[in-house]
């Protein structure tokens, strides 16, 4: 259980500092709008905004509201849009923004009028700055902070839709033309899917296959993976060639689903009593990346190394072992990063190839 202790640590690190990241982007972006929604404001009311109070207090108030929105919809209100039924979520966050947004305006509007002026800033003087405040400007300012929010919540979950790596990529048009590069595949499937389906039914083995991908995906990222398809019961996950044997991050990231999957070992027994488990197929080679669709598009992989690792990953059974890997594939990894010794499991010959291949699987594979 140490092992899954320093693991969880691991991967928790990695997790939470993902997500300050994301609080500090939210806070960056939402400062430069502010920055751009005070000049703009400051063009045409030359005369009744003192230019370096008003600055000053729109960034402070600013860095706070981003800090705050961001930590909440990292940290709370996403897991709420996932967990509650959608209206219920939306409501809850309306009242979060509406309480944070008053608050934040009578404070901004008290800094402002009272910077020149010998009077504290008491309940008494924020109420009447608020009361003053409570026009047209601020109903403009609410609506105009509430679609930000609401844009960020959407840019939230459209990179998650596609995953972090492979939105960067949509958006920078890094595959609108085709491009020619090397990657690492790993097949993932799971081990008598059909026998628990049975034993399931379809409601139940749905929810038994999403407890398992969750439980897995933070493995994926703490590996630098990316998840390429779910394919019923089976996962697809890449990597350029260079991210995934640094470290080797592409073998890694299997005994880190792994070890997370037996961590939560009771859950799946009291839950469905039924244990998942992993058998992967990886290997590596050249590839045709781009953007392919018109109503749905997505970044598709085209080449003969996805059917060289899914043929791989089908020989997993034959050969009793959980994991095998092309050995030339393995003699790019430095080794001394892995836990586990390997050792050649053979010359095969894959169905529908000419020629051998020589499959690398663990020395112990307990």
């Amino acid at each position: 259980m140490n092992i899954f202790a320093s693991l969880r640590q691991k991967i928790s690190h990695y997790s939470i500092k993902g997500k300050i990241i994301t609080v500090l982007w939210i806070t960056l972006i939402w400062t430069l709008i502010r920055l751009f929604r005070f000049f703009e404001t400051y063009a045409s009311n030359k005369d009744s905004i003192e230019f370096n109070e008003g600055i000053v207090s729109s960034i402070l108030i600013i860095i706070v509201a981003g800090l705050f929105v961001g930590v909440s919809l990292v940290f709370l209100w996403e897991r709420w849009l996932r967990r509650m039924a959608y209206f219920k979520a939306m409501f809850l966050i309306m009242v979060f923004y509406s309480l944070m947004f008053f608050i934040l305006f009578t404070l901004e509007q008290g800094m402002i009028k009272l910077s020149n002026t010998n009077q504290t800033m008491d309940v008494e003087v924020l109420a009447l700055k608020f009361k003053e405040g409570f026009n047209l400007v601020f109903l403009t300012n609410y609506i105009y902070w509430l679609v930000i929010t609401f844009m960020t919540i959407l840019f939230l979950f459209i990179r998650d839709k596609f995953g972090p790596i492979t939105f960067v990529n949509f958006l920078k048009g890094k595959y609108l033309r085709p491009k020619r590069e090397e990657r690492i595949f790993m097949f993932m499937d799971l081990k008598s899917s059909t026998t628990i389906a049975e034993q399931l039914g379809e409601e139940r083995y749905f929810n038994f296959l999403n407890d398992t991908f969750s439980i897995a995906t933070p493995g994926i990222l703490a590996a630098q993976g990316e998840i390429y398809q779910y394919v019923g019961d089976e996962i697809v996950i890449t990597w350029l060639t260079q991210n995934g044997i640094n470290r080797a991050h592409c073998i890694s990231c299997f005994y880190k689903m792994t070890a997370l999957l037996k961590d939560k070992s009771n859950y799946f027994d009291e839950k469905y009593n039924a244990q998942p488990q992993f058998k992967a197929g990886l290997h590596f080679g050249y590839v045709i990346t781009g953007e392919m669709g018109i109503v749905k598009r997505e970044i598709v992989y085209s080449g003969d190394v996805l059917n060289t690792a899914s043929r791989i990953q089908s020989l997993c059974n034959e050969m009793n072992t959980d994991i095998l890997i092309s050995n030339n594939l393995m003699k790019q990894i430095d080794q001394k990063f892995l836990d586990t010794e390997f050792k050649s499991a053979g010359n095969i010959t894959l169905k529908g190839k000419q020629q051998e291949i020589e499959l690398v699987t663990p020395l112990n594979n307990d």
